[in-house]
């Protein structure tokens, strides 16, 4: 028996199977015995979220399963049996049995003895129910950061009409993703106001539930069979925050994303750079001066490094720096002194099928990346490299260069044309090794037995492809590889 480490996507806990709580309310027990009845549902689209610090939820009294056992109210546990990938089969704690639920006897809630059959579980740190999902398939949770001009809501939104529902092709095999819970229906909203010409506005909360995906790999196109799948939690956190005025907060609202997160996404508004409103008329810069965009960066490294780094030292998690609005670069190059063939700025710079891509897309989008925010600021990707260990640079733009915005309107949704919004996920999605790391040189040296390599590894259903006679004399890279691998799965 074994499951996948359990999170919370709120407080991003990583929770131990016997500490999830119920909550002894009378709405959480059902009289009848449903176990048999109700098979597994992964596709539940309820994300509930019940808050630990109002009042009335000061009188709820929540018990761990471990307490359960302990005083012997537990009658049946329904075991779910699922089959996890190698990698997190070495922790000990994932193989142990999954409880879906459980059967109780004798529990008093509100002064009355009961019986019956509890479902749902929370999180025993900040009592937030705890997804159906949680542990049936690995939690990546992102936190996405920058100000408030870097457009992390419209990014999402074009990322979310770009993959909810649909399939994305990889140079083998396929991902396909939907969304889940209520934060899927509020981006599904702004597309539909984006599909109206109408952009989303700031994020206006604090601490935002994440935009849930449940993603899906598929390796084999003739049997559409899934070898992995996983769920990913965007985190879309106020740029506000980063701007000074919130350090009361902060550290409450904030720091939890950067210290339990799986990974990051920095977002990099071109606009707030130096040699970017510096280079550029004044009418260009509409309501913002240049004084007031000098201070949007300043406010935001001294957050960032006084709140937030300082509590964790460097980020090592798999990051990524994206700069956006790589439209404006390409409209001004010439003003600002960009080569129009810079990859950094080339809409068409994109991954081709059959090449190896970590020499043809991945290096020279990075590098070509990095110089360009150095040339416009070498201050701020000094100050970059002091709080990422290792980030994958990047350029995107969620709208492209043909569409015309004034004010949040846009003056025809057809023009919109996304370039690169999918590569920082896909990017993170290798760094995980959820899919195979197409970004490695060695794919496109030895790519089945590889990939069979990363199957035994990382893949929960996995059916060994056939390795050409000529690869099997190759295997001494492959040979490294599984080493490099294992040492991996192990730390």
């Amino acid at each position: 028996m074994s499951y996948y480490p359990i999170k919370c996507i709120y407080c991003m806990e990583t929770i131990p199977m016997s500490e999830r709580c119920v909550k002894l309310a009378p709405e959480e027990i059902r009289s009848e015995n449903p176990l048999a009845d109700h098979p597994v549902e992964l596709s539940d689209d309820t994300i509930s979220m019940v808050s630990s610090r109002g009042e009335s939820s000061r009188k709820i009294v929540y018990k761990s399963l471990r307490q359960l056992r302990e005083e012997g109210k537990v009658v049946k546990e329904e075991v779910l049996n699922i089959d996890i990938s190698r990698e997190f089969s070495e922790i000990p704690e994932c193989n142990e049995d999954f409880v879906q639920y459980v059967e109780v006897k004798d529990l008093e809630i509100n002064g009355k003895s009961r019986r019956g059959v509890m479902r749902k579980w929370y999180c025993p740190v900040c009592h937030n129910e705890i997804i159906p999902q949680a542990g049936k398939m690995p939690i990546y949770l992102i936190s996405l950061m920058g100000p408030s001009s870097a457009g992390k809501t419209v990014y999402l939104t074009i990322l979310h009409m770009l993959l909810s529902g649909r399939t994305f092709d990889l140079p083998s095999g396929y991902i396909s993703a939907d969304k889940l819970g209520r934060t899927g229906d509020e981006y599904q909203d702004f597309a539909n106001g984006i599909n109206n010409n109408i952009l989303p506005g700031t994020t206006v909360e604090f601490r935002k539930d994440p935009y849930m995906l449940q993603v899906s790999y598929v390796l084999n196109r003739e049997t559409n069979e899934s070898c992995k799948r996983c769920l990913i939690g965007l985190i879309d956190m106020r740029g506000e925050m980063l701007q000074g005025g919130h350090n009361e907060d902060l550290e409450y609202n904030t720091v939890p994303q950067f210290k339990k997160a799986d990974g990051f996404i920095m977002m990099v508004d071109p606009e707030t750079l130096e040699g970017v409103y510096n280079k550029l008329p004044e009418q260009y810069l509409g309501a913002r001066d240049r004084n007031q965009l000098q201070q949007i960066v300043s406010a935001m490294k001294e957050v960032i490094s006084s709140y937030i780094t300082s509590n964790i030292g460097r980020i090592d998690k798999p990051s990524i720096v994206a700069l956006t609005k790589e439209d404006i670069l390409y409209k001004y190059n010439a003003q600002l002194g960009i080569p129009l063939d810079q990859p950094v700025i080339a809409p068409m710079f994109k991954p081709q099928a059959g090449t190896n891509l970590a020499e043809v897309y991945y290096k020279p989008m990075h590098d070509s990346t990095q110089e360009c925010i150095k040339y416009l600021s070498g201050s701020f990707t000094a100050f970059l490299h002091t709080i990422f260990k290792n980030p994958y640079f990047v350029s995107v733009s969620a709208l492209g260069s043909e569409v015309v915005i004034d004010g949040n309107r846009l003056d025809n949704a057809a023009k919109i044309s996304p370039v690169r919004v999918e590569t920082p996920l896909m990017h993170l999605l290798m760094d995980f090794n959820f899919i195979p790391p197409f970004y490695r040189e060695e794919y496109y040296h030895e790519p089945i037995a590889l990939l069979n390599t990363w199957g035994e590894y990382f893949a929960e259903d996995w059916v060994p492809l056939e390795v050409p006679k000529e690869e099997e004399k190759k295997d001494k890279k492959l040979r490294f590889w599984h080493k490099k691998t294992d040492e991996e799965a192990k730390a």
